[in-house]
């Protein structure tokens, strides 16, 4: 058996960085690495300066993220004024603030275009678990996610959270199975405008020789989203599962 922590993550709006190249800032159909384990490195309080409080939380912990509704695509025009790449390194500055000061004295401001998209009405199951060089307990993680120390939004500041993450701890024998212990909230009550997949859901999760998945139809893939430096928004390759979840006799009988 292995302990999970289950979280409920919902936000109206959401965006779950990809690879970032110009102008254009697509986003996955579902959270990062990076991203769940930013979201729990706020809700302890580690700062983007605490480097190693990053690395415990990456070298400690797999995550799993299972898609109960994928939500709708939505493409956001943004403009903004920054300082002149050039003037960038001569200001010498830490914040958004005094680089825009240090151009506005210099006359060297600019204004860079973006799209970027973004998720509407999404929501998914997380799950973490712990491995053998875990600095914090489960139950920890899961205090921190009631209570958190830092605000908590869906992959940018401008899209907080809709729903109380509600973490617990269950045990289980697959990934899978502590999954569907955990009902989506897509279809349920206010949630009933939420898209649920058409099938089984989709479950990505961190390639785990010892961790038995229970996955169907597993596939490996390889993703940029593990953070390798939080400071310089560096990013490393891991190697990722993605399958769907099996199908009961129970939910066969309800299809039918």
């Amino acid at each position: 058996m292995t302990a999970f922590l289950l979280a409920t993550l919902y936000a109206p709006m959401a965006s779950w960085g990809d690879i970032a190249v110009g102008e254009r800032r697509t986003s996955w159909d579902r959270p990062s690495r990076s991203a769940v384990l930013g979201l729990v490195a706020a809700a302890l309080g580690i700062d983007r300066q605490d480097q190693a409080g990053h690395d415990a939380l990456d070298e400690g912990y797999g995550v799993g993220v299972r898609v109960d509704a994928p939500g709708r695509m939505m493409v956001d025009y943004h403009t903004a004024q920054t300082l002149r790449q050039s003037e960038v390194k001569a200001a010498g500055s830490r914040t958004r603030r005094a680089l825009i000061r240090h151009g506005e004295r210099k006359h060297a401001l600019e204004t860079i275009l973006s799209w970027r998209e973004v998720r509407v009405d999404a929501s998914y199951t997380l799950a973490l678990w712990a491995r053998e060089r875990a600095r914090w307990p489960l139950e920890a993680l899961a205090e921190a996610l009631r209570a958190p120390v830092f605000t908590l939004y869906a992959g940018r500041k401008a899209h907080p959270l809709g729903w109380p993450l509600l973490p617990e701890i269950v045990e289980a024998k697959t990934l899978a199975e502590a999954l569907a212990s955990r009902p989506p909230l897509a279809g349920d009550g206010a949630f009933a405008a939420l898209r649920a997949p058409a099938g089984p859901a989709s479950v990505s999760c961190d390639y785990d020789p010892e961790l038995e998945h229970g996955l169907e139809s597993g596939r490996l893939e390889i993703r940029r989203d593990a953070a390798l430096h939080r400071t310089r928004w560096q990013f490393a390759e891991r190697r990722v599962l993605t399958g769907r979840m099996p199908v009961t006799p129970l939910a066969q009988e309800a299809r039918a």
